[in-house]
């Protein structure tokens, strides 16, 4: 019997290394395990089934993936400025900043990002230059830095498609559902709008800091404002750059609002004696400056700041008659998308 039981005891000693190698095995491929995602491009790649860890490749990207869920991002693209991390309460004061893959000035660091190593690298947008373009650009990122890289895009009328895809690929249906339902109504909104109203309101938008560098018509820069129904003064013929005008000319257009994305055009335009009280925006109190309570909510940068954007320029358009109360959407978008309040004094510095 002591024969038996030393021969088991062995057997049991010899046995333990191997079962403990063996669940640590199954553990380590439970860690790995994959699913396929079809991004946008028609690509189909390999994902971890589960996923903690994302980077974004562009300044849209980043905006949008902090609105899913800051908790998942282990890499920026452009740095916070002091004031952008209040916002951001989630993330790492000490998070890397990679740079950008996209754009004329492209600096994504890819040493930097395989350091990093986030479960898969997210680009989000338009297409850049053409389709297969596009897709031999990300394939060719991918095998360089070894890391799954997806393409999802976003454009602003089919926003709801961008965080129902997030949704699917970070495996949070129910996130991607809340913030597809909320542009999904704003877009509806921006559409009846349109149809009430469209046509009846002419607008000069300018983010220079003079002012005096037009956005033209059918620009994405300011597709917000002609999304609810403004009509652009400056037209399409204008390059898609920026458009030096002169005063002179912006007195011919004599637009029914001005819009100015830059504090310092805003206070010069309304100050006492300038050269623009003349214009009939300014003689009727309709010169604007657009909110960016943490982004800019017309086009900087032409992200999902835009949503709450769409009921903002209803409102400076159309007033009472567009029935918004602004504030109330206001706290309502930085609630849900950021699970932040605004205050009293954030909302009052842009006169709404």
């Amino acid at each position: 019997m002591r024969k038996v039981l030393s021969v088991i005891t062995a057997l049991i000693l010899i046995m333990m290394p191997l079962v403990a190698q063996g669940a640590a095995e199954t553990a380590q491929a439970q860690d790995t395990e994959m699913k396929s995602f079809t991004d946008d491009l028609g690509r189909t790649v390999s994902v971890p089934a589960v996923i903690d860890s994302v980077t974004p490749t562009g300044s849209t990207a980043q905006v949008i993936l902090l609105t899913f869920d800051q908790s998942k991002i282990t890499g920026l693209t452009t740095a916070m400025s002091d004031e952008e991390w209040k916002y951001y309460p989630a993330l790492d004061k000490d998070i890397p900043v990679l740079g950008t893959f996209y754009g004329k000035k492209a600096d994504l660091n890819k040493e930097a990002l395989i350091v990093v190593n986030p479960d898969v690298v997210i680009d989000i947008g338009e297409i850049k230059g053409s389709e297969a373009e596009m897709i031999a650009d990300l394939d060719t990122l991918q095998e360089q830095i070894g890391l799954p890289v997806v393409f999802i895009e976003s454009y602003l009328a089919d926003s709801a498609h961008t965080y129902t895809k997030i949704g699917q690929l970070l495996d949070d249906e129910q996130r991607g559902k809340e913030l597809a339902d909320y542009a999904s109504q704003a877009m509806e909104f921006a559409n009846t709008i349109k149809e009430k109203h469209g046509g009846t309101v002419s607008f000069y938008y300018s983010s220079a800091t003079d002012g005096l560098e037009a956005i033209p018509e059918g620009n994405f820069h300011g597709e917000v404002l002609e999304a609810v129904g403004g009509v652009n003064v400056v037209p399409s013929t204008f390059s898609s750059g920026g458009n030096a005008m002169s005063l002179e000319q912006i007195f011919l257009w004599d637009p029914d609002v001005i819009v100015l994305g830059n504090r310092n055009a805003y206070e010069e335009v309304l100050a006492p004696g300038s050269a623009w009280q003349s214009l009939s925006a300014v003689r009727n109190g309709r010169v604007y400056l657009v909110p960016d309570i943490i982004n800019n909510w017309i086009d900087s940068p032409p992200s999902i700041n835009r949503l709450i954007g769409i009921y903002w320029a209803a409102y400076i358009f159309y007033s009472d008659e567009a029935g918004v109360d602004i504030r109330k959407e206001a706290d309502d978008f930085y609630q849900l998308f950021y699970s932040y309040t605004i205050s009293d004094e954030e909302f009052s510095a842009f006169n709404l």
